[in-house]
């Protein structure tokens, strides 16, 4: 079982105290871990198509893997329990109908202490979820669901899209949408990530001091 890594710890370690205040008062965002992905692997590790049901639902942490139809989601609930606290659950479904994630998956999630779910297919319940407060991204968001059939797998690997998610993988998610970080290179990214945001700072201050981004960028 590979040993689980703590998304909170690259974040202190790779943050810089003699930099800008940006990096001592937030996190990286999946725009930044997203580029630095590209640089490093020439991959994005975008999970297609997907967005926070709320605008300022966040979630960082290992992935718990979930493969089932969307008509299964007696699956989904077996994911919620085989989960570890901080996990997030990833939902890879067949289709976008029926919905096999709500209000009462969510407040199940939360109780298990899980920071978040990720379901590439489709979810309901929406003002129920957000009252919860427990962070859901969804592909899709329509009113039925299916069936308890329990019939799916848990904690294997998983396609969304153009993106491979192993259990135990590093996800990110904000308002622009989710990145899986594989586990494996996890510090090289999050290390090339902090270069990147880093290099914005330095960019915004170059602005503010009159410079052209035409200059900066060296676009003739």
């Amino acid at each position: 079982m590979k040993e689980k890594l703590s998304p909170e710890n690259f974040l202190f370690q790779f943050s810089n105290k003699s930099s800008s205040s940006k990096l001592s008062s937030s996190t990286l965002t999946t725009s930044q871990v997203s580029d630095a992905m590209r640089n490093i692997t020439d991959q994005t590790g975008v999970l297609e198509g997907l967005k926070p049901i709320k605008k300022s639902f966040k979630i960082m942490g290992n992935a718990t893997t979930v493969k089932t139809s969307a008509n299964d989601w007696g699956t989904v609930i077996k994911g919620i329990y085989a989960a570890e606290k901080g996990d997030v659950l990833i939902i890879c479904c067949d289709n976008d109908d029926p919905a096999v994630w709500g209000e009462m998956a969510s407040t199940t999630a939360q109780i298990e202490g899980l920071s978040g779910t990720v379901v590439y297919g489709a979810s309901r319940d929406v003002s129920g979820v957000k009252k919860v407060d427990y962070p859901v991204f969804s592909r899709a968001i329509i009113p039925n669901a299916g069936k308890p059939l329990a019939e799916g797998k848990i904690n294997i690997p998983i396609i969304c899209g153009e993106t491979t998610i192993h259990p135990g993988d590093l996800i990110i998610g904000d308002e622009c949408g989710v990145v899986c970080v594989p586990h494996e290179i996890a510090e090289e990214v999050f290390k090339e990530a902090y270069n990147i945001l880093i290099n914005e700072d330095n960019l915004v201050l170059q602005l503010k001091n009159g410079k052209s981004f035409l200059d900066i960028l060296d676009i003739k």
